[in-house]
């Protein structure tokens, strides 16, 4: 079974892509608090991390370094490969992105407002 943890302070949107996911056969955590989630957060568990891209308490992109601080700590041999994609409602300047983030590609965005199909279709692209 894929584990999945969705880090998120949109509940509703956070609760509907776990009951999407759970259809699916995924095993979902949700935690609403990004700091609460980096203080959880255990790489050797999860294949795919959904980060919301702005957050109230805490912008996705700086949970994302910290997630991957936390990976670094891990021993590379106890840990299995993670994707970390993030949600968002607004347009991503992707050239942008690219030059701060290179290793990340257009895939690890995925919008809030498309329909399950697709929402589903893009999770198993990334785990693929």
């Amino acid at each position: 079974m894929k584990n999945i943890l969705i880090v998120d302070d949109d509940i509703y949107s956070s609760l509907t892509y776990k009951k999407w996911l759970e259809d699916e056969g995924f095993d979902l955590t949700i935690i609403n608090d990004p700091n609460l989630a980096e203080q959880k957060f255990k790489p050797q568990y999860y294949d795919l991390v959904l980060i919301g891209f702005k957050m109230s308490m805490r912008e996705g992109f700086d949970l994302y370094n910290k997630l991957r601080e936390i990976e670094k700590k891990v021993k590379s041999d106890t840990i299995k490969q993670f994707h970390i994609c993030f949600m968002t409602a607004s347009s991503i300047n992707y050239k942008a992105l690219a030059e701060v983030y290179p290793d990340l590609g257009e895939e690890c965005y995925v919008s809030k407002g498309v329909s399950k199909e697709i929402f589903i279709n893009h999770v198993y692209s990334l785990m693929s």
